[in-house]
């Protein structure tokens, strides 16, 4: 899988393969369960969306692209992102049994990086991370590691206040969790200690109660894996900081 872009040229992409993939599934029982007319009605749906965002992009290029991530239309942004994630509900159910989970995946995060970079926060997390989490499972590069650590900085900073607050911390699955648990793992797989730094400190500032079990597994995987200098350095620090120095007091 690609590194999403969030351009309507991804986008767009993601949603034909989604449709694709699904229309074979779909037309051989459509006359048992009538899907073939919610297909159209989704597809349709999605082409709708399309035209919007485009608008909203022709807009912003008329604008001067002036409007900064806090701007009057934020709110607008982030509707619309929420009836797209609402589409792709919509295609997961329809989908059931087919082979659309790696473009539904995709969709989800080219979804949130638009609504992001148009100034709107995400309000729907779950299919985000359960997006970022496939498509880490099939990166190994380093640099691509980089790529994807950047876009889950981008969505973490979008989230909104609401999820941020994180009341349900009973629940050890909640996505806001599992995304910033993730960002730090990917992070250290990219190699890259200033991106290290950065998802540490989100880690230990939202979820402090999970640091020192992070960093003591973190501390494992540098022996068990091997991992350069420079990354054993950045975790060895938080590992002193979250663990070693905390058990003297």
């Amino acid at each position: 899988m690609q590194i999403p872009k969030g351009t309507l040229d991804t986008i767009g992409d993601a949603i034909g393969a989604a449709l694709e993939q699904l229309t074979p599934a779909t037309d051989a029982s459509a006359a048992a369960r009538g899907d073939a007319g919610d297909l159209a009605l989704l597809s349709q749906a999605f082409d709708q969306l399309l035209d919007v965002m485009e608008r909203i992009e022709a807009d912003k290029r008329a604008a001067g692209d002036t409007r900064t991530s806090h701007s009057s239309d934020a709110g607008d942004i982030t509707e619309l992102g929420e009836y797209a994630l609402k589409l792709l509900e919509n295609l997961a159910v329809l989908a059931n049994e087919s082979a659309t989970g790696e473009h539904s995946a995709r969709l989800a995060i080219e979804f949130a990086v638009w609504i992001v970079r148009y100034g709107g926060q995400i309000d729907t997390l779950e299919p985000v991370v359960d997006g970022l989490a496939s498509l880490a499972n099939q990166l190994s590069e380093p640099r691509d590691l980089e790529a994807l650590s950047a876009i889950m900085a981008e969505i973490c900073n979008a989230v909104s206040p609401v999820i941020r607050e994180d009341l349900e911390r009973v629940n050890p699955g909640r996505p806001w969790r599992v995304l910033l648990l993730n960002r730090s793992i990917i992070a250290t797989r990219s190699h890259n200690p200033d991106l290290m730094e950065e998802a540490f400190a989100i880690l230990t500032h939202y979820l402090p109660e999970d640091a020192a079990r992070f960093f003591t597994e973190g501390m494992q995987q540098m022996d068990a894996l091997d991992y350069p200098a420079q990354v054993r350095k950045v975790m060895e620090k938080y590992h002193r900081q979250w663990t070693l120095s905390r058990s003297l007091h």
